[in-house]
């Protein structure tokens, strides 16, 4: 009986100390993106609270998106608070870009950290805004970051895209 109850012991210890190891800790999955008509991604953005919001809606079939200004209708294309003096404030930009680019361009994204969980405090700060959400190889997210190599990261690629130097 004393023999069970110290082997019991002693298996429930090694269980809780194994379950607060490092070693069993893992980190999200980096993966290689593959081309499907199913990926896509929007990335909504605002340097600060007086500078223009941006988003851009990017599609697999090459079709890029960017709407920008200071509209709450770049955010929501169904908001109806038409009164605000802003609301008209709104301007759209086109582009094509073949498959492999935007293959290429989601790799970027998923190799700097799209995919990593992040904990956002209070102490972190509210600006610049970046909200990224998409599909990518069936995996689905929606998330804000604070990870600097990740905002950088989709601050090339909005300037990559058209900003014209208008993101800050």
């Amino acid at each position: 009986m004393k023999r069970r109850l110290i082997l019991s012991f002693a298996l429930c210890a090694l269980c809780a100390c194994a379950a607060c190891s490092p070693y069993w800790y893992k980190k999200p999955d980096r993966f290689v993106v593959q081309s499907s008509r199913l990926n896509w991604a929007q990335i909504f953005y605002q340097a600060s609270e007086n500078a223009p919001r941006v988003r851009c809606d990017l599609r697999d079939n090459g079709q890029i998106t960017i709407l920008e200004g200071k509209s709450v209708t770049v955010g929501d294309d169904f908001n109806i608070e038409y009164h605000k003096p802003d609301f008209g404030d709104v301007r759209k930009y086109y582009y094509q870009m073949d498959a492999e680019f935007f293959r290429e361009t989601l790799q970027l994204l998923v190799d700097t950290g799209l995919m990593d969980e992040e904990e956002i405090g209070e102490e972190d700060p509210v600006y610049p805004k970046v909200m990224v959400r998409g599909n990518i190889n069936h995996h689905v997210f929606e998330k804000f970051t604070v990870d600097p190599d990740l905002i950088a990261e989709i601050r090339a690629q909005l300037f990559q895209f058209k900003m014209q130097g208008q993101l800050r």
